[in-house]
């Protein structure tokens, strides 16, 4: 851990936000924003969209500039048609095509949680762990589960432009596990009793960067720590 301390230590909570911001999936949303034609139901569509972004067929950053471009030219005015042109969607995605069924249920369990959140966005823009449990307990997961975790981190990424207000992500709200942190872990961490989840909390500690920042950071640098 030293090491990878020693390479990520110039780096501080403002700098991984502007990281994030230069992120291609972060472009990607902030296109869609600009140009779909009632917003009304964005940061719904995001929230949405998190939940069934796993097991993909590409990279996330190919996945969302796909979900961008075609969301930008259709206008959805209601919760029912959040998940609807969901579900058409990701049946005709060229990087979403696995496990569609099992995606178009995930998006059926949530649509109770969207009538209640649609009225409550910005309370949990400012409360993002209240966002983290009740997405968990309508979905069944834990509340460290990658999806869970990864749609709080869309959706607090797309609340910045919505609300105009940067809200930092709260510290106890662990980052998403996915294959490239794996491999960081695998090849940092010195201690085999570390879990990986703890490793990346005290990393976070370490560099008082809060978790969900940190995930950027860690994305965007990563061919240089893993070649290094």
């Amino acid at each position: 851990m030293n090491e990878l301390l020693e390479k990520l230590k110039n780096i501080s909570t403002l700098e991984a936000v502007k990281i994030e911001e230069s992120d291609k999936q972060y472009i990607a949303l902030k296109n869609l924003y600009l140009k779909i034609k009632n917003k009304d139901f964005y940061l719904s569509l995001i929230i949405a969209n998190s939940i069934i972004c796993y097991q993909l067929s590409g990279s996330w950053e190919n996945y969302w500039e796909e979900f961008s471009n075609y969301f930008s030219e259709s206008e959805i005015k209601s919760v029912g048609e959040v998940t609807k042109k969901l579900s058409i969607f990701i049946k005709n995605s060229k990087w979403n095509k696995r496990f569609i069924q099992t995606k178009i249920s995930r998006l059926e369990k949530l649509k109770p949680f969207l009538e209640i959140f649609i009225w409550n966005e910005y309370f949990y823009y400012k409360n993002m762990e209240n966002l983290q449990t009740n997405l968990a307990k309508i979905m069944n997961q834990k509340i460290w589960d990658k999806t869970i975790v990864f749609g709080v981190k869309m959706f607090s990424y797309w609340s910045r432009n919505y609300f105009n207000k940067l809200i930092y992500f709260p510290e106890n709200i662990p980052i998403p596990i996915d294959s490239r942190l794996t491999k960081i872990y695998e090849k940092f961490n010195d201690d085999m009793s570390l879990s990986i989840q703890d490793f990346y909390k005290n990393l976070s500690l370490k560099l008082n960067i809060p978790p969900l920042h940190l995930d950027a950071v860690l994305w965007v640098n990563y061919e240089e720590l893993i070649n290094s």
